[in-house]
């Protein structure tokens, strides 16, 4: 197991668990009411197999940060900093990112074989997934791109779906595969034993799937190849020239090496909120209930209340998820229909697409409280012995006051320390900084004003968490 690696794919918008997953927060980042994020659950079970320090993550440039804080949370400082963390600088679907992390890989050790893990999948039967990834190392080391087909438990017209063919050591050898189905061929596919659903999830040599990619899709491969994959150098470029295509339809539907092996471990890509409804635990009337929430003669219905009270009385077969700032309710079996919302939100503009009023930072956490035009109001905790970047705002000044606790403010070549009930004024364009030198958490409320108060008015010189200039 000393060659084996994990290749985490933790890209994606999430779009579909609207209003819980945003832009700026998807899903693999929430908890959807368990103690971990998608993403520190898919961290959790692999580790019986593959150590931090042989961990690849493939994001977002635009959510690097928020992925290398919850490594940080979930493994500690010094684990965390032993994972490699790759910023895509553009989306480009799953082959790129796959053959950028096996590129990453191969220079490390050119024997390694790696897992692909998608990020955003729920697997409830961890050991049933150890288990089938122990029993399809030989065929990988012997050169197979395995998959791991999904035993179908319904008809389902949002999977893609293997057909195996016949049987190769504890492997089936990929007949073909078939994309999402009409619902009257979803029915034949769920009666035909020999077919599962492609759950994304992969094990292969770093040198079989290099050498598919140079089959296959060449050019892609040959722009990854100006990539150091150790800095990581000329990745902008290499993506400015990349086409976006999956690694199914790239390599997977080509390659005469595909394996397939069956296996039903409670695997869910957690596609819409009706998928969600499906796998989790309900209660006598078919209810599933998360949060502070009453719920009196409802039936059929998924209810997650988050942050606030929520009352839900006489309802059947709905979904009704509350959230800070938003709150969805349709029927179940049209959940899929929250991507039109989310495109709805994105042609007006609305804020409530992106983030959250609650954004957690790696130094702490802030909500937005009033924004409006001109002028914006926060509160701010800053963790202990956690400091924010050294930055300035081009367009706004900044009006702190503390509520809690102390915090050390730089600003401009000026540092003092303010407490309870103290406060300090920063003009544009001046260099600042607060810092929680104690070993409790500091609040404070931040006023913001100017002619734009958006985030990305910030110009970082100094940053611990690695975080670029915005």
């Amino acid at each position: 197991m000393r060659n084996l690696y994990a290749l985490v794919l933790a890209g994606g918008a999430g779009t579909r668990l609207w209003p819980m997953s945003r832009q700026a927060s998807p899903k693999q980042l929430i908890s959807l009411g368990r103690d971990l994020s998608l993403f520190q659950e898919t961290v959790s079970r692999i580790m019986p197999r593959v150590p931090p320090e042989r961990m690849i993550f493939v994001t977002s440039r635009e959510l690097e940060p928020s992925i290398r804080d919850h490594l940080r949370r979930f493994l500690g400082a010094e684990k965390s900093r032993q994972c490699v963390v790759a910023g895509e600088p553009l989306g480009r679907n799953t082959a790129p990112a796959i053959l950028l992390g096996a590129r990453i890989v191969q220079a490390r050790d050119p024997e390694a074989l790696i897992l692909v893990a998608p990020s955003d999948h729920l697997i409830q039967d961890v050991d049933s997934f150890i288990r089938v990834i122990d029993a399809s190392l030989e065929a990988a080391a012997s050169g197979m791109i395995v998959t791991y087909g999904i035993t179908p438990t319904r008809p389902e017209t949002g999977y893609g779906y293997i057909r195996a063919g016949r049987k190769d050591g504890k492997v089936f050898r990929v007949e073909r595969f078939e994309e999402k189905p009409t619902p009257a061929r979803a029915e034949e596919l769920f009666r035909d034993e020999k077919y599962s659903w492609n759950s994304g999830i992969f094990l292969f040599s770093a040198a079989s799937i290099l050498q598919e990619g140079e089959k296959f899709l060449p050019s892609l491969t040959a722009a990854l190849k100006a990539v150091d994959p150790a800095t990581l150098e000329g990745l902008d470029e290499a993506y400015g020239v990349t086409e976006s295509i999956s690694i199914d339809h790239g390599i997977m539907e080509k390659t005469d090496r595909a394996a397939v092996i069956p296996v039903s471990m409670g695997w869910s890509d957690l596609g819409s909120w009706d998928s969600l409804y499906e796998i989790r635990e309900k209660d006598s009337s078919g209810n599933i209930v998360i949060g502070d929430v009453l719920s009196s003669d409802n039936e059929g219905c998924m209810i997650l209340g988050e942050d606030r009270f929520l009352a839900v009385s006489g309802m059947k077969d709905t979904i009704v998820v509350q959230t800070e700032d938003a709150t969805l309710i349709c029927p179940r079996g049209s959940s899929q229909d929250v991507r039109r919302i989310v495109g709805h939100l994105e042609e007006q503009g609305r804020s409530e697409r992106m983030v959250h009023p609650t954004v957690r930072r790696p130094w702490g956490v802030y909500t937005v409280l009033i924004e409006s035009g001109r002028y914006k109001v926060k509160r701010i905790t800053v963790d202990p012995r956690n400091k924010l970047s050294l930055q300035k705002h081009e367009k706004r000044s900044e009006h702190w006051v503390v509520v809690t606790g102390e915090i050390v403010v730089t600003r401009g070549e000026e540092k003092m320390t303010l407490r309870a009930n103290e406060g300090i004024t920063i003009p544009i364009g001046e260099l600042h900084r607060i810092e929680n030198t104690g070993d409790v958490p500091a609040e404070l409320v931040e006023v913001q004003l100017g002619d734009y108060v958006g985030e990305d008015d910030v110009i970082r010189f100094d940053d611990d968490f690695g975080r670029r200039t915005e």
